[in-house]
Protein backbone atom coordinates (compact mmCIF):
# COMPACT_ATOMS: atom_id res chain seq x y z
CA UNK A 1 0.00 0.00 0.00
CA UNK A 2 1.33 3.57 -0.79
CA UNK A 3 1.81 5.66 1.79
CA UNK A 4 0.38 9.05 1.73
CA UNK A 5 3.14 11.94 1.68
CA UNK A 6 4.57 13.65 4.77
CA UNK A 7 3.55 17.22 6.00
CA UNK A 8 7.21 18.57 4.23
CA UNK A 9 6.69 16.49 1.02
CA UNK A 10 3.35 17.96 0.16
CA UNK A 11 4.75 21.27 1.56
CA UNK A 12 7.19 20.53 -1.46
CA UNK A 13 4.73 19.21 -4.34
CA UNK A 14 2.51 22.46 -3.52
CA UNK A 15 5.65 24.92 -3.80
CA UNK A 16 6.64 23.48 -7.14
CA UNK A 17 3.10 22.92 -8.78
CA UNK A 18 2.59 26.43 -7.84
CA UNK A 19 5.84 27.38 -9.56
CA UNK A 20 4.92 25.26 -12.19
CA UNK A 21 1.84 27.38 -12.41
CA UNK A 22 3.70 30.42 -12.49
CA UNK A 23 6.02 29.62 -15.19
CA UNK A 24 3.13 27.61 -17.48
CA UNK A 25 0.83 30.76 -17.16
CA UNK A 26 3.68 33.18 -17.65
CA UNK A 27 3.87 35.83 -14.82
CA UNK A 28 5.88 37.99 -15.48
CA UNK A 29 7.93 40.50 -12.39
CA UNK A 30 6.06 43.58 -13.83
CA UNK A 31 2.34 41.79 -13.06
CA UNK A 32 3.79 40.47 -9.60
CA UNK A 33 4.77 44.30 -8.67
CA UNK A 34 1.88 45.70 -10.02
CA UNK A 35 -0.71 43.23 -8.11
CA UNK A 36 1.81 43.89 -4.99
CA UNK A 37 1.44 47.27 -5.50
CA UNK A 38 -2.37 47.23 -5.78
CA UNK A 39 -2.68 45.11 -2.51
CA UNK A 40 -0.58 47.25 -0.41
CA UNK A 41 -2.09 50.34 -1.81
CA UNK A 42 -5.59 48.52 -0.14
CA UNK A 43 -3.87 47.43 2.68
CA UNK A 44 -2.72 50.72 3.54
CA UNK A 45 -6.56 51.65 3.24
CA UNK A 46 -7.57 49.00 5.16
CA UNK A 47 -4.95 50.09 7.98
CA UNK A 48 -6.12 53.60 7.66
CA UNK A 49 -9.95 52.76 7.85
CA UNK A 50 -8.68 50.52 11.16
CA UNK A 51 -6.60 53.00 12.83
CA UNK A 52 -10.01 55.38 12.36
CA UNK A 53 -12.14 52.86 13.65
CA UNK A 54 -9.82 52.62 16.57
CA UNK A 55 -9.63 56.09 17.11
CA UNK A 56 -13.49 56.34 17.05
CA UNK A 57 -13.86 53.55 19.36
CA UNK A 58 -11.30 54.60 21.63
CA UNK A 59 -13.08 57.95 21.57
CA UNK A 60 -16.77 56.35 21.95
CA UNK A 61 -15.23 54.38 24.80
CA UNK A 62 -13.95 58.18 26.84
CA UNK A 63 -18.00 59.75 26.16
CA UNK A 64 -19.18 56.61 27.55
CA UNK A 65 -16.91 56.29 30.24
CA UNK A 66 -17.67 60.22 31.30
CA UNK A 67 -21.49 59.37 30.75
CA UNK A 68 -21.09 56.46 33.15
CA UNK A 69 -19.58 59.01 35.55
CA UNK A 70 -22.16 61.76 35.06
CA UNK A 71 -24.80 58.90 35.43
CA UNK A 72 -23.17 58.35 38.61
CA UNK A 73 -23.54 61.46 39.71
CA UNK A 74 -26.94 62.06 39.23
CA UNK A 75 -27.73 58.79 41.11
CA UNK A 76 -25.87 59.72 43.72
CA UNK A 77 -27.44 63.22 44.20
CA UNK A 78 -31.30 61.32 43.22
CA UNK A 79 -30.34 59.52 46.83
CA UNK A 80 -30.01 62.71 48.21
CA UNK A 81 -32.71 64.21 47.27
CA UNK A 82 -34.37 60.82 48.65
CA UNK A 83 -32.75 61.26 52.29
CA UNK A 84 -33.60 64.90 52.02
CA UNK A 85 -37.72 64.09 51.50
CA UNK A 86 -37.33 61.54 54.01
CA UNK A 87 -35.91 63.98 56.72
CA UNK A 88 -38.46 66.43 56.06
CA UNK A 89 -41.20 64.10 56.25
CA UNK A 90 -39.94 63.07 59.37
CA UNK A 91 -39.21 66.19 60.74
CA UNK A 92 -43.68 67.24 59.74
CA UNK A 93 -43.90 64.71 61.38
CA UNK A 94 -42.39 65.66 64.36
CA UNK A 95 -43.91 68.96 63.62
CA UNK A 96 -47.72 67.09 63.79
CA UNK A 97 -46.88 65.81 67.13
CA UNK A 98 -45.68 68.94 68.13
CA UNK A 99 -48.76 71.07 67.17
CA UNK A 100 -50.88 67.97 68.90
CA UNK A 101 -49.22 69.12 72.21
CA UNK A 102 -49.30 72.70 71.72
CA UNK A 103 -53.52 71.85 71.12
CA UNK A 104 -53.92 70.31 73.99
CA UNK A 105 -51.89 72.91 76.25
CA UNK A 106 -54.00 75.68 74.40
CA UNK A 107 -57.07 73.72 75.35
CA UNK A 108 -55.71 73.40 79.28
CA UNK A 109 -54.94 77.32 78.99
CA UNK A 110 -58.36 78.06 77.44
CA UNK A 111 -59.93 75.81 80.42
CA UNK A 112 -58.30 77.99 83.53
CA UNK A 113 -59.11 80.88 81.66
CA UNK A 114 -62.72 79.71 81.42
CA UNK A 115 -62.98 78.67 85.24
CA UNK A 116 -61.42 82.25 85.86
CA UNK A 117 -63.86 83.63 84.38
CA UNK A 118 -66.95 81.92 85.23
CA UNK A 119 -65.34 82.74 89.06
CA UNK A 120 -64.94 86.64 87.83
CA UNK A 121 -68.62 86.06 86.78
CA UNK A 122 -69.72 84.64 89.86
CA UNK A 123 -67.86 87.35 91.51
CA UNK A 124 -69.50 90.15 89.68
CA UNK A 125 -73.37 88.38 90.15
CA UNK A 126 -72.83 88.78 94.16
CA UNK A 127 -71.23 91.88 94.45
CA UNK A 128 -73.73 92.92 92.01
CA UNK A 129 -77.01 91.52 94.29
CA UNK A 130 -74.66 92.06 97.93
CA UNK A 131 -72.42 95.00 97.25
CA UNK A 132 -69.12 94.13 99.09
CA UNK A 133 -71.32 93.89 101.64
CA UNK A 134 -69.45 90.49 102.76
CA UNK A 135 -65.75 91.31 102.90
CA UNK A 136 -66.60 94.68 105.13
CA UNK A 137 -69.11 92.35 107.50
CA UNK A 138 -66.15 89.99 107.66
CA UNK A 139 -63.57 92.97 108.46
CA UNK A 140 -66.18 94.40 111.15
CA UNK A 141 -66.77 91.56 112.35
CA UNK A 142 -63.34 91.35 113.41
CA UNK A 143 -62.62 90.77 117.32
CA UNK A 144 -59.41 93.39 117.55
CA UNK A 145 -57.64 95.27 115.39
CA UNK A 146 -54.93 93.04 114.56
CA UNK A 147 -57.06 90.50 113.21
CA UNK A 148 -59.04 92.93 111.27
CA UNK A 149 -55.68 93.98 109.56
CA UNK A 150 -54.91 90.22 109.55
CA UNK A 151 -58.02 89.74 107.21
CA UNK A 152 -57.50 93.03 105.00
CA UNK A 153 -54.23 91.05 104.05
CA UNK A 154 -55.81 88.13 103.04
CA UNK A 155 -58.57 89.76 101.01
CA UNK A 156 -55.33 91.41 99.58
CA UNK A 157 -53.41 88.48 99.03
CA UNK A 158 -56.16 86.64 97.89
CA UNK A 159 -56.84 89.24 95.19
CA UNK A 160 -53.27 89.52 94.26
CA UNK A 161 -53.08 85.87 93.56
CA UNK A 162 -55.71 85.73 91.06
CA UNK A 163 -54.60 88.51 89.36
CA UNK A 164 -51.18 86.82 89.24
CA UNK A 165 -53.23 83.46 87.68
CA UNK A 166 -54.56 85.41 85.05
CA UNK A 167 -51.44 87.17 84.27
CA UNK A 168 -49.41 83.98 84.08
CA UNK A 169 -52.73 82.07 82.12
CA UNK A 170 -52.29 84.40 79.54
CA UNK A 171 -48.79 84.95 79.31
CA UNK A 172 -48.75 81.23 79.08
CA UNK A 173 -51.65 81.32 76.56
CA UNK A 174 -49.47 83.71 74.25
CA UNK A 175 -46.74 81.86 74.67
CA UNK A 176 -48.46 78.67 73.06
CA UNK A 177 -49.83 80.73 70.23
CA UNK A 178 -46.73 82.51 69.25
CA UNK A 179 -44.90 78.63 69.24
CA UNK A 180 -48.20 77.52 67.24
CA UNK A 181 -47.29 80.39 64.35
CA UNK A 182 -43.90 79.74 64.01
CA UNK A 183 -44.45 76.04 64.12
CA UNK A 184 -47.17 76.53 61.13
CA UNK A 185 -44.52 78.51 59.33
CA UNK A 186 -41.62 76.35 59.96
CA UNK A 187 -44.40 73.37 59.20
CA UNK A 188 -44.86 75.09 55.41
CA UNK A 189 -41.66 76.39 54.68
CA UNK A 190 -40.78 72.12 55.35
CA UNK A 191 -43.76 71.33 52.98
CA UNK A 192 -42.23 73.85 50.28
CA UNK A 193 -38.44 72.34 51.00
CA UNK A 194 -39.97 68.98 50.11
CA UNK A 195 -41.64 70.00 47.10
CA UNK A 196 -38.25 71.16 45.69
CA UNK A 197 -36.62 68.12 46.51
CA UNK A 198 -39.41 66.15 44.62
CA UNK A 199 -38.95 68.56 42.27
CA UNK A 200 -35.71 67.80 41.74
CA UNK A 201 -35.83 64.46 42.00
CA UNK A 202 -38.24 64.51 38.90
CA UNK A 203 -35.36 66.36 37.35
CA UNK A 204 -33.30 64.01 38.06
CA UNK A 205 -34.99 61.07 36.91
CA UNK A 206 -35.34 62.33 33.91
CA UNK A 207 -31.48 63.20 33.40
CA UNK A 208 -30.88 59.49 34.29
CA UNK A 209 -33.12 58.51 31.76
CA UNK A 210 -31.21 60.49 29.23
CA UNK A 211 -27.99 59.54 30.53
CA UNK A 212 -29.10 55.76 30.24
CA UNK A 213 -30.43 56.28 26.81
CA UNK A 214 -27.39 57.88 25.51
CA UNK A 215 -24.66 55.07 27.64
CA UNK A 216 -26.84 52.99 26.06
CA UNK A 217 -26.34 53.94 22.71
CA UNK A 218 -22.86 54.95 23.21
CA UNK A 219 -22.40 50.71 23.88
CA UNK A 220 -24.29 50.07 20.71
CA UNK A 221 -21.88 51.72 18.96
CA UNK A 222 -18.74 50.72 20.58
CA UNK A 223 -20.31 46.94 19.85
CA UNK A 224 -20.65 47.94 16.21
CA UNK A 225 -17.25 49.19 15.73
CA UNK A 226 -15.71 46.60 17.35
CA UNK A 227 -17.50 44.10 14.92
CA UNK A 228 -16.17 46.83 12.58
CA UNK A 229 -12.48 46.33 13.82
CA UNK A 230 -12.56 42.60 13.62
CA UNK A 231 -13.89 42.39 10.34
CA UNK A 232 -11.02 44.95 8.95
CA UNK A 233 -8.26 42.97 11.02
CA UNK A 234 -9.50 40.06 9.57
CA UNK A 235 -9.21 41.34 6.09
CA UNK A 236 -5.21 43.58 7.11
CA UNK A 237 -4.49 39.87 7.96
CA UNK A 238 -6.21 37.93 4.59
CA UNK A 239 -4.40 40.55 2.67
CA UNK A 240 -0.65 40.17 4.51
CA UNK A 241 -1.06 36.81 3.54
CA UNK A 242 -1.84 37.25 0.07
CA UNK A 243 1.06 40.06 -0.22
CA UNK A 244 3.39 37.31 1.07
CA UNK A 245 2.15 34.31 -1.02
CA UNK A 246 2.36 37.18 -3.89
CA UNK A 247 6.16 38.18 -2.85
CA UNK A 248 6.55 34.39 -1.95
CA UNK A 249 5.34 33.31 -5.79
CA UNK A 250 7.72 35.81 -7.07
CA UNK A 251 10.76 35.17 -4.90
CA UNK A 252 10.38 31.52 -5.78
CA UNK A 253 10.07 32.65 -9.61
CA UNK A 254 13.35 34.44 -9.41
CA UNK A 255 15.10 31.60 -7.42
CA UNK A 256 14.05 28.83 -9.84
CA UNK A 257 15.28 31.25 -12.51
CA UNK A 258 18.61 31.56 -10.71
CA UNK A 259 18.84 28.31 -8.92
CA UNK A 260 19.34 29.33 -5.82
CA UNK A 261 23.22 30.98 -6.86
CA UNK A 262 24.28 33.75 -5.37
CA UNK A 263 23.59 37.40 -5.81
CA UNK A 264 26.52 38.76 -8.50
CA UNK A 265 27.49 41.87 -6.44
CA UNK A 266 28.79 39.05 -3.36
CA UNK A 267 32.09 38.71 -3.80
CA UNK A 268 33.83 37.40 -1.17
CA UNK A 269 36.88 34.97 -0.59
CA UNK A 270 38.41 32.70 1.74
CA UNK A 271 37.21 31.48 5.02
CA UNK A 272 34.47 33.54 7.26
CA UNK A 273 36.98 35.01 9.48
CA UNK A 274 39.23 36.84 6.54
CA UNK A 275 36.18 38.82 5.28
CA UNK A 276 35.63 40.43 8.77
CA UNK A 277 34.57 43.83 7.65
CA UNK A 278 33.29 43.05 4.11
CA UNK A 279 30.27 40.94 4.69
CA UNK A 280 27.11 42.48 3.47
CA UNK A 281 24.13 43.13 5.38
CA UNK A 282 21.24 40.43 5.63
CA UNK A 283 19.20 43.61 4.44
CA UNK A 284 19.03 47.27 3.78
CA UNK A 285 18.06 49.35 6.69
CA UNK A 286 19.10 51.18 9.60
CA UNK A 287 20.16 49.73 13.17
CA UNK A 288 17.29 49.81 15.65
CA UNK A 289 18.36 48.27 18.67
CA UNK A 290 22.24 47.88 19.10
CA UNK A 291 24.00 44.83 20.14
CA UNK A 292 25.33 44.66 24.02
CA UNK A 293 23.35 46.20 26.77
CA UNK A 294 20.05 47.40 26.18
CA UNK A 295 17.99 49.89 28.40
CA UNK A 296 14.24 49.64 28.54
CA UNK A 297 12.98 53.02 28.11
CA UNK A 298 9.51 52.05 30.01
CA UNK A 299 10.30 50.17 32.72
CA UNK A 300 14.40 50.83 32.77
CA UNK A 301 15.54 47.73 32.97
CA UNK A 302 18.63 46.26 31.38
CA UNK A 303 18.66 43.42 29.46
CA UNK A 304 21.96 42.04 27.01
CA UNK A 305 21.17 41.99 22.99
CA UNK A 306 22.91 39.24 21.58
CA UNK A 307 22.52 41.28 17.89
CA UNK A 308 21.57 43.89 16.34
CA UNK A 309 18.08 44.54 14.89
CA UNK A 310 17.58 46.33 11.86
CA UNK A 311 14.94 48.12 10.71
CA UNK A 312 13.34 47.30 7.49
CA UNK A 313 10.58 47.88 5.01
CA UNK A 314 7.93 45.64 5.68
CA UNK A 315 9.01 42.27 4.11
CA UNK A 316 11.87 42.73 3.40
CA UNK A 317 14.51 40.42 1.42
CA UNK A 318 16.88 38.37 3.56
CA UNK A 319 19.72 37.01 2.01
CA UNK A 320 22.82 34.74 3.54
CA UNK A 321 26.05 37.37 4.51
CA UNK A 322 28.04 34.00 3.36
CA UNK A 323 28.51 30.90 2.37
CA UNK A 324 27.39 27.97 5.29
CA UNK A 325 24.92 25.51 6.24
CA UNK A 326 21.83 25.76 8.01
CA UNK A 327 22.27 23.93 11.45
CA UNK A 328 18.78 25.08 12.48
CA UNK A 329 15.10 26.61 11.95
CA UNK A 330 13.02 27.17 14.77
CA UNK A 331 10.18 29.72 16.28
CA UNK A 332 11.16 31.84 19.59
CA UNK A 333 8.20 33.95 21.19
CA UNK A 334 10.72 36.97 21.20
CA UNK A 335 12.16 36.42 18.02
CA UNK A 336 9.95 34.75 15.75
CA UNK A 337 11.44 32.26 13.15
CA UNK A 338 14.62 32.06 13.42
CA UNK A 339 17.46 30.36 11.59
CA UNK A 340 21.46 29.29 12.20
CA UNK A 341 23.91 29.41 9.84
CA UNK A 342 27.27 27.38 10.30
CA UNK A 343 30.61 28.68 8.85
CA UNK A 344 33.49 26.30 10.55
CA UNK A 345 34.05 27.80 14.58
CA UNK A 346 31.58 31.00 13.54
CA UNK A 347 27.94 30.94 12.92
CA UNK A 348 24.89 33.61 12.19
CA UNK A 349 21.53 34.00 13.63
CA UNK A 350 18.43 35.73 11.53
CA UNK A 351 15.29 36.12 13.34
CA UNK A 352 12.26 37.51 13.04
CA UNK A 353 11.24 36.38 9.42
CA UNK A 354 7.93 36.67 7.85
CA UNK A 355 8.78 34.30 5.48
CA UNK A 356 11.44 31.79 5.45
CA UNK A 357 12.22 30.03 1.74
CA UNK A 358 14.91 27.50 3.25
CA UNK A 359 15.35 24.49 5.11
CA UNK A 360 17.28 23.07 8.05
CA UNK A 361 20.48 21.18 6.79
CA UNK A 362 20.12 23.36 3.55
CA UNK A 363 23.45 24.52 1.95
CA UNK A 364 23.33 28.09 1.43
CA UNK A 365 25.46 30.54 -0.64
CA UNK A 366 26.63 34.15 0.07
CA UNK A 367 23.90 36.81 -1.14
CA UNK A 368 21.56 33.94 -1.50
CA UNK A 369 17.18 34.96 -0.46
CA UNK A 370 16.73 33.11 3.13
CA UNK A 371 13.27 34.80 3.19
CA UNK A 372 10.86 38.43 4.04
CA UNK A 373 11.96 40.34 7.33
CA UNK A 374 9.46 40.71 10.02
CA UNK A 375 6.15 43.04 9.28
CA UNK A 376 4.10 44.57 12.41
CA UNK A 377 2.72 40.62 12.85
CA UNK A 378 6.00 39.66 13.70
CA UNK A 379 7.75 39.81 17.54
CA UNK A 380 10.48 42.96 16.07
CA UNK A 381 8.07 44.46 13.99
CA UNK A 382 9.41 45.58 10.64
CA UNK A 383 12.89 44.29 10.66
CA UNK A 384 15.42 41.43 10.54
CA UNK A 385 17.61 40.29 13.60
CA UNK A 386 21.54 39.38 12.92
CA UNK A 387 24.03 37.56 15.34
CA UNK A 388 27.18 36.51 14.91
CA UNK A 389 28.71 33.71 17.51
CA UNK A 390 32.32 32.16 17.53
CA UNK A 391 32.57 29.07 19.54
CA UNK A 392 29.34 29.47 20.77
CA UNK A 393 30.01 33.05 22.05
CA UNK A 394 28.21 36.09 20.87
CA UNK A 395 29.86 38.90 19.66
CA UNK A 396 29.62 42.56 17.62
CA UNK A 397 28.33 41.91 14.54
CA UNK A 398 28.61 45.61 13.22
CA UNK A 399 32.45 44.91 12.97
CA UNK A 400 32.13 42.26 10.83
CA UNK A 401 29.51 43.92 8.23
CA UNK A 402 30.38 46.34 4.87
CA UNK A 403 29.07 49.44 3.95
CA UNK A 404 25.28 48.87 3.65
Amino acid sequence: MKKPPTRSSASAIVRVLFVFLLLLTGVRPVAAQQDIGDTEKRLDELKKLLVADENRLSRTRMRASASQQDLDRVVREIRVREELVTTYTKRQEEMLALQDTLRKSLTLVDDDLERLRKEYRSRASHAYKYGRKHELAMLMASESMTQMLARVRYLKRFSDERRKRLEHIQGAYSMLEEQRTKLLKSYDQTAELIEGAKREQEELARLRSERSDVIKDLRRQERNLEKSISTRADAVRELETRMREIVAAADAKKRSRSGGSASSTVNLTGPFEANKGKLPWPSLGVIREPYGSVVNPVHGTTTPNLGVLIATSPAAEVKSVFDGKIVSVDIMPDLGTYVVVEHGEYHTVYGNFSLLYVGNEEDIKAGQLLGRAGTDATPKGEGIFFAVFKNGQDIDPMPWLGQP
